[in-house]
């Protein structure tokens, strides 16, 4: 009971979160996800950690994640994510002896969709930040037919989930989930045909992340963004259909779906550069994280944790020290204030 409320809790702040991070989030077709029973949620990955969050903010159900094992380094960090549902797994960089750890952690995922549960996990392994859908680990099929395998009467479906962002790695755009109908992997499991059935499991949810996904093969990548310029990346079935039509030189659909983007008002910069200087220390931590970051991926997420943390921190203690030296109703307003302008900044972006 408490570690359900204690979930709740954190998918309510960090719903909060999102809302201040993001200028729209849109949810498309959540009422595809089963209401009861089993559910493997797929997705491609993106972007960090923003990807899970994003996931588990705009869905009804509750959910475990299976998370790469090197955050748990730590017996603190183990504890905390533990507490909201998170599972570490291992791979090959965590070292080869760690792999054997995996057995584990599958029959911890076989005794949570023998629960009537849910789990959380990319089967492209890793994040890429460019628009496209890649190759699927094997993994997703061994939890999937591991579970079936363990229990006959388990039905188990799998909902593909495609995540689209404007720009990944920029605070203030706009990001779209489409939650695909489910796919019920009792039909695609035969366990004296398992490498067959494997690879049709994969292709079916590699074919239905491709349909919830602007995909753009990476063999002409560059060429094809260059091509299709500002279209709405965040609707998967008309940057699609755009994409499929390009070899043809067919590029009149594109100049019509075009995004125009408006250069920043006066209004908004002077906005921008107020919230600046009042949020001078919580930005200066971040500056200096930014050059430790080595993956572009997880510019978002650390831009993310630093205003999910340090700014409230600090429009906290300027608040009080406000109170102390003007009284609280001056403490008030400027909280208030602050709160509203980093609001307005990413809505009005």
């Amino acid at each position: 009971m408490l570690k359900r409320i204690w979930y709740r809790f954190f998918k309510i702040f960090i719903g909060t979160g999102l809302f201040f991070f993001f200028k729209k989030i849109s949810v498309h077709n959540v009422g595809n996800i089963p209401k009861k029973g089993a559910i493997l949620f797929v997705s491609n990955h993106k972007n960090a950690l923003i990807d899970p969050l994003l996931i588990a903010t705009t869905m009804p159900r509750t959910i475990h994640f299976l998370t790469r094992a090197s955050a748990f380094k730590l017996k603190p960090v183990h504890w905390f994510l533990s507490t909201l549902n998170l599972i570490p797994i291992y791979r090959m960089r965590d070292g080869k002896e760690t792999l054997a750890k995996n057995e584990a952690i599958f029959k911890t995922c076989y005794h949570i969709l023998n629960k009537k549960g849910c789990l959380l996990i990319f089967p492209e392994g890793t994040h890429d930040i460019r628009r496209w859908v890649r190759p699927l680990s094997k993994g997703f099929t061994r939890i999937t037919f591991g579970a079936l395998a363990q229990n006959s009467d388990l039905k188990l479906h799998i909902v593909p989930i495609g995540l689209n962002y404007t720009n990944a790695a920029v605070f203030g755009e706009r990001v779209s989930v489409y939650y695909g109908k489910p796919i019920l992997a009792n039909d695609y499991f035969d366990e004296e045909e398992l490498n067959t059935s494997t690879q049709n499991l994969k292709a079916i949810v590699h074919e239905k992340l491709k349909e919830l996904t602007t995909h753009i093969p990476v063999e002409k990548y560059e060429e094809t963004i260059t091509k299709l310029g500002a279209i709405d990346f965040l609707n998967p079935l008309i940057a699609n259909e755009l994409i499929q039509k390009l070899p043809n030189n067919n590029l009149e659909a594109s100049i019509t779906n075009t995004i125009f983007k408006k250069e920043p008002s006066m209004v908004w910069k002077t906005l921008r550069l107020g919230v600046a200087v009042n949020s001078f220390f919580p930005l200066l931590i971040y500056r200096i994280f930014l050059p430790k970051i080595e993956e572009i991926e997880f510019v978002s997420t650390t831009k993310f944790a630093i205003g999910l943390t340090a700014f409230p921190l600090f429009y906290t203690l300027q608040s009080l020290a406000i109170a102390h030296f003007f009284g609280w109703q001056y403490a008030l307003f400027y909280l208030a204030a602050s709160i509203l302008s980093v609001l307005l900044l990413a809505k009005t972006k």
